[in-house]
């Protein structure tokens, strides 16, 4: 007798083995990427670091420009004229004329207006390196989280082929059953169903794979290029390794993250602000000099430039005495500001906290969740290898070996899935105490 097959399934078998014929995901030639590597590249490629990096070369300009305001500002001019008198007498209507000089001034006290602006700048040129560093860590965060889908991914069409290829067995052995007359042909058709129903998984695992792939690709701006990341042997040792406590992670990104030390920055720029508009009071001292001289025609250029020439040095004094309440207007909006931003670096702590807490919750759980499904996996796995031998010796129907079948996918699925959510998350955990994720 013939082995039994199901003529409307043709088609997908035909395609299913074309497709295997071709090479796997897995099995691109040349280099395996790790973690740490896409994650420099990432670094080194993303064009909104370049554009950071920008912004902390025009704030070192700015630190520059600051601190020359404590010299003096030195200017030199030259001018000359031409006029003309129709009515006059002499025998030339035109006379010439020009004018020469250096002058310079220098701001000797504005309330200590330089000082701060100097401070102010240095602290700017801080927050523009700090939001920098913020982005390169929430970039790295984005990385290792694309990076750990891919893994998973990975493991996920490994377990599909691998249940497609033991479905492939039964339907194998069902044909055997079949030709011995101790298996319907209906029952059969059943475990060819299946098995077209694994290879269909596979698909879509891989187009999950290669779209999770893509977006790794995107966050590292390496569209263009061939990428495949190496699998590394995960212990269960670093899944449910000890956690840190949770105020030992929060006290420690208290001290290193770049959103904290952003807030304080803001309140010192603040202070500095409150400091200047309470100066709007103090009166003003600059110094200023000149040197030059002119000539005009009719005369001997030389001995005019030399004789006409003169020096000047001056202070001048301003005291203010009535400015509209601008200076008390000043001081009241520089208070608030001040105030704002103490709220402001208040909510950056309390933001950080909470996502402590409820990335070492995640953590925790996750760990947890490991553990259960560990449990379920070996019971699942042990009853659904029981359930295959008793199939295939006659003592299960194929309903009952199913459910057994599905039972164990399902945990073996979850195993998987909190194997990665356990890794994940104890790395990000360890990454707010300064630790640099690694898989």
């Amino acid at each position: 007798m013939t082995p039994y097959k199901i003529d409307f399934k043709k088609p997908f078998l035909i395609a299913a083995l074309l497709f295997f014929s071709f090479p796997s995901v897995f099995s691109q030639t040349g280099k395996l990427w790790t973690l740490r590597e896409c994650t420099d590249y990432a670094v080194e490629h993303n064009h909104e670091l370049e554009a950071y990096q920008l912004n902390v070369e025009n704030a070192k300009i700015d630190v520059l420009t600051a601190k020359a305001a404590r010299y003096p500002d030195v200017s030199a001019s030259m001018g000359q004229s031409v006029s003309n008198n129709w009515f006059s007498s002499a025998s030339s209507k035109n006379r010439y004329g020009g004018n020469y000089g250096v002058s310079a001034g220098m701001t000797l006290y504005n309330g200590g207006s330089i000082r701060r602006n100097i401070e102010k700048s240095e602290n700017s040129l801080k927050i523009q390196n700090l939001s920098m560093e913020k982005n390169i860590l929430d970039l790295k965060l984005r990385i290792a989280q694309l990076y750990i889908q891919v893994l998973y991914d990975k493991e996920t069409i490994r377990m599909k082929e691998e249940a497609a290829a033991a479905s492939k067995a039964l339907w194998d052995r069902g044909i055997e059953f079949l030709k011995a007359g101790s298996m319907s042909k209906a029952d059969v058709a059943k475990l060819e169903s299946q098995n077209a129903s694994d290879l269909y998984q596979i698909t879509n695992a891989r187009s999950q794979y290669d779209n999770d792939l893509l977006s790794l690709k995107t966050a590292m701006r390496m569209q263009r290029d061939a990428l495949d990341i190496i699998t590394p042997e995960i212990s269960e040792d670093r899944i449910l390794e000890i956690l840190p406590s949770r105020d030992e992670v929060f006290n420690r990104a208290m001290d290193i993250r770049p959103e904290i030390e952003i807030g304080n920055i803001g309140i010192q720029n603040s202070e500095l602000d409150l400091q200047g508009a309470k100066m709007g009071y103090a009166p003003r001292l600059s110094l200023s000099a000149s040197s030059g001289t002119n000539n005009s025609s009719g005369g001997n250029f030389g001995r005019q430039i030399k004789n006409n020439w003169s020096n000047s040095l001056g202070l001048n004094l301003s005291i203010p005495i009535y400015s509209q309440r601008q200076n008390k207007s000043a001081v009241e909006k520089a208070r608030n500001y001040l105030e704002q931003s103490k709220l402001e670096a208040e909510e950056a702590e309390d933001n950080l906290y909470t996502t402590i807490e409820n990335v070492y919750l995640n953590a925790r759980n996750s760990q947890q969740q490991y553990i259960s499904a560990k449990k379920a996996y070996e019971s699942a796995k042990l009853s659904y290898e029981l359930a295959v031998e008793q199939f295939k010796l006659g003592m299960k129907n194929i309903a009952e070996m199913e459910q057994e079948r599905s039972t164990y996918l399902a945990a073996e699925l979850s195993l998987a899935q909190s194997k990665y959510m356990a890794l994940y998350n104890l790395q990000v955990l360890k990454f707010y105490t300064g630790i640099d994720i690694n898989i």
